[in-house]
């Protein structure tokens, strides 16, 4: 599977192609400052596997929406990360 023939849009964050040899992953989550949940940070790993594997891109940009672009893990759910 390649990048460009998965799915776009995720639950928190979103891929685009601004240019032919660029994908930008996009993390959706404006009012929790953009921070990360566990689910999250696995979906955005494959993407960067993918991207390694993917010779037609050289560029990867990561972004967020709004006014911060990543304020790291989200723990609101901690107790269930470590349960795991």
């Amino acid at each position: 599977m390649s990048l460009r023939s998965g799915p776009l849009n995720h639950e928190n964050f979103y891929i685009s192609f601004p240019h032919e040899r660029v994908v930008q992953v996009t993390i959706n989550r404006p009012k929790k400052l953009n921070c990360i949940d566990k689910t999250t940070s696995r979906e955005i790993a494959k993407i960067w596997e993918l991207f390694d594997e993917d010779e037609s891109l050289w560029v990867a940009i990561i972004t967020g929406v709004g006014r911060a672009f990543c304020t790291g893990a989200d723990l609101g759910g901690s107790q269930t990360l470590t349960q795991n």
